[in-house]
């Protein structure tokens, strides 16, 4: 693949400030791309996601692609909040007006979806609010910003879009071509002990990802879902103690 293949694409990753954001983020900018960094915590981690990018430095070609933004940008999201999504990705959302999220995300190359949250309960000692918080990130989140995000059509060229947790339809539905990626996991398939909430989360995501699909197909935009293994990050350092207590219950 060609060091520059995405170089004037504009990348925007929805978690990107987890151990798979970070590194999918470093990917698309040592091959050209410039990316929108799109977390919770985007703000507070800029320095580090920095430094993370700063080895593969983002060099804008000239011109530019329409719109697209000249350096790496870091912006607040918190996908379990519908109208912070629509207000990044929408425009003007509701309360909009105060907030430092007025301007949308856009216009749009490529978007990763991959935020999202675990469990390490099993279902009888979940919580129902808990259980609803699982979904709400991992599935409904990835719907919402696909259907938010937009792209201005005007001069905007074919799309390349890699989507980790979710994608734009509208931005999509604009441009000859597309690709949306969304991060699944292979708990979808496999189960796993204590792992209820997240795995049904996770198949939802295949089952969106495989509609979405034919919904986008006649715009000759691609959408796939990625599906993988457990991966060492501090969120499943915190969870391993609970995963040996409940060993036994579970024997």
């Amino acid at each position: 693949m060609s060091p520059l293949r995405f170089a004037g694409k504009h990348c925007a990753i929805v978690g990107a400030t987890g151990i798979i954001g970070v590194q999918i983020a470093k990917a698309f900018a040592r091959h050209g791309a410039v990316v929108s960094l799109l977390g919770r915590t985007a703000l507070q981690s800029r320095s580090k996601l920095e430094r993370e990018l700063a080895p593969v430095a983002y060099a804008p070609p000239t011109p530019l692609q329409p719109d697209t933004p000249s350096e790496h940008q870091f912006i607040r999201l918190d996908v379990a909040d519908p109208a912070d999504i629509k207000s990044v990705f929408g425009g003007r959302g509701a309360g909009s007006d105060q907030s430092p999220n007025a301007t949308a995300v856009g216009p749009l190359d490529i978007l990763v979806n991959c935020a999202g949250i675990s469990q390490t309960t099993l279902l009888k000692r979940t919580p129902d609010p808990e259980l609803a918080g699982i979904i709400d990130t991992n599935l409904l989140a990835t719907m919402l910003v696909c259907k938010y995000a937009k792209v201005r059509p005007n001069g905007m060229t074919p799309l390349r879009l890699a989507h980790c947790y979710q994608c734009s339809i509208a931005t999509l539905s604009n441009l000859q071509q597309g690709c949306i990626i969304n991060v699944s996991s292979l708990m979808a398939t496999k189960g796993g002990l204590g792992a209820t909430a997240y795995a049904a989360s996770k198949a939802g995501v295949i089952g969106f990802t495989r509609a979405l699909c034919r919904e986008m197909a006649p715009r000759s935009i691609r959408v796939n879902a990625l599906l993988p293994g457990w991966v060492e990050s501090p969120m499943w350092d915190r969870e391993y103690t609970t995963l040996e207590i409940l060993v036994p219950f579970h024997m």
